[in-house]
This record gives structure tokens, sequence and C-alpha cells, in this order.
């Protein structure tokens, strides 16, 4: 009888104990999930998992996280990844710490990971968790001298180094090639345009020249001088394209005998009735009322365009 009451009670305490799900307020509890403890060389990773449950009011103090880094000669911290989730008044941190060991030994040895405190926050207290060593055993990666019983030629020799094999890179060539011939075709038009050598004596652009010349100074040419000096240009142009002075009267001949730029017939009318009042009347402000430096500009870079078009 008492026998079967003192199992009644070890069984009705190890159900209690179970039942509990969380840790008990203002208390905190870490599992350490760890790697094998054997069977690691050179340059080999571990990771270790720490899973922490804190209570109401707890705090895992983040800076208490070991950050990567060397530790010391031979291990390194590579990374260090810290989880969180909370259920009701718990919080569930897990906490994922790889290390890489660089320690190249010449027999089986067994190695230390350090341990770690981890701080725990209670309002204005704290209090600490300590995480314990870790001890693992590392392996040569082969043995340092040959055993009395291999021949000379056997795999403990160095091996001669393997050739790289051949890439295909006809594909890579081909474009290389298409791309070449691209920039070079691009830089002879380049060349052209800008009559460049061996272009150099292609026929003159005179309306093309003067389109730049308004623009380039467009701000120089605002006054009175200065539209008088956009109009000259123009004149000029006219007359180099002609291969003669060109005057008002001449307007309609000159586009009879260069119908590129017919289209323009009205506005190049307007230049020249603006011109005869500036240089002939005195009266620039009443030429640049009715066509302003603007104005001068777009017709002239409208003149540049067929002239290049016609070429």
């Amino acid at each position: 009888m008492r026998l079967m009451l003192l199992l009644c009670v070890v069984f009705g305490f190890a159900a209690g104990a179970g039942a509990q799900t969380g840790p008990p307020s203002g208390t905190s509890a870490l599992t350490v999930v760890e790697p094998r403890a054997f069977g690691y060389f050179l340059g080999d990773k571990l990771e270790r998992v720490f899973e922490l449950r804190t209570g109401p009011g707890e705090e895992l103090d983040l800076s208490s996280i070991p950050r990567p880094g060397p530790l010391n000669y031979w291990l390194e911290l590579a990374s260090s990844n810290v989880e969180s989730e909370t259920d009701g008044d718990v919080t569930l941190y897990k906490l994922t710490l790889v290390y890489q060991t660089f320690y190249a030994p010449l027999d089986p040895r067994k190695l230390t990971i350090p341990g770690f405190t981890l701080t725990i926050k209670t309002g204005q207290a704290t209090h600490e968790v300590q995480v314990r060593n870790f001890g693992f055993i590392t392996s040569p990666i082969r043995q340092l001298f040959a055993a009395a019983s291999q021949s000379s030629g056997s795999a403990v020799e160095v091996q001669p180094d393997a050739v790289a094999p051949r890439l295909v890179t006809g594909t890579e060539r081909t474009a290389l090639l298409i791309s070449a011939a691209t920039a070079l075709l691009s830089l002879v038009g380049l060349a052209w345009h800008n009559a460049w050598w061996p272009f150099h004596k292609r026929p003159q652009r005179p309306f093309t020249d003067a389109a730049r010349f308004i623009r380039s100074n467009a701000e120089t040419l605002s006054g009175p001088r200065g539209y008088r000096a956009a109009l000259l240009k123009l004149h000029r142009a006219f007359d180099l394209a002609a291969g003669r002075r060109v005057l008002a009267d001449d307007v309609a001949q000159f586009l009879s005998e260069h119908p590129e730029f017919a289209a323009y017939g009205d506005e190049v009318k307007k230049l020249f009735a603006s011109s005869r009042r500036a240089f002939f009347a005195n009266d620039v402000e009443q030429a640049r009322a009715e066509m302003p430096l603007p104005a001068l500009a777009e017709l002239s870079q409208h003149l540049s365009v067929a002239e290049r078009r016609a070429a």
C-alpha cells in the first residue's frame, strides 16, 4: 500500500513538471544545440544554436551577443544571427553562431570554443546567463609522413597539377568583334559629322555655323549690337550658300535655286524685312519686336537641319 502511494506521488510530480511550457515569472532558460564533437578539418565550420526563453519583463541585451571576428589565432566567429518571437509574456530568442577553424593539426587534437555570457535586463536590474565552452576534435587532412609500407609513387606524394579545361569563347569573341566594328563605324560617322580628318575638306555648312554661333552666344547677343551681329551672321550664311550676295529682292530666286529651304520661305522673308529695318531704318527695337533673337535662333536651327539633309 505504501509502495502504491509512493508511485502515485512520483507520477503526479512528473506530470506536473511536464506540463510547464514556459519559464516562471522573472526567470530565463537556455537551451543549446551543439554540432557533432568530432570529424573536423582545417577550414571547417561549426554551428552552435542557442534558444533563450525569457519571462515577463525580461529582455536580452543584444550588446552581449558575440560579434563576428577572430577569437584567437586559429578560431574565427564567421557569423552571428539572432531572431526573436513573442508568445504572451514569454519571448524566445534564437541565436545562431557559426565558427570556422583554421587550426592545422599534425594529429587528432581536441580544441575548445570558448564560452561567453549573455546579459538579461529586467527593468533597471540585470542578471547573466553563462554559455559553456564547447570541445571538438580536429584531424589533419592527411598524415604528415608516409608509412613504411607505402612505396614511392603512392597517393601521399604531391600529385601534378590538373590541366585546366579549355573554355569555349566563340560567342564572346563574336560579340567583341561586333562591338568593335560598331564603335569604329560610330567614330567614322562622328568624324564626318564634325568635319574631323579626313573629312575636314567637305563642303561648308554656313547655316550650321550660324546656328551654333547664335546658340553659343545667346547671352551676349541679347542687346542691340548683338542682335545686329546675329543678323549679319545669318546674312553671311545666305551669301555663302548662294555663292553671291543675297538681298531682300533675291530671296525668291534663292529659294527656287535651293528648294531644301523653301519650307521656311515666310520666315526667311521676315528675316530680311527685319534686317532692312535694323540696318537701313536704324530701328533695331522694332526689328527685334518683329523677329526677336529666339526666333532668329529657331530659324537658323531649321535652316541648319535642312542644310544637313541636303548635303
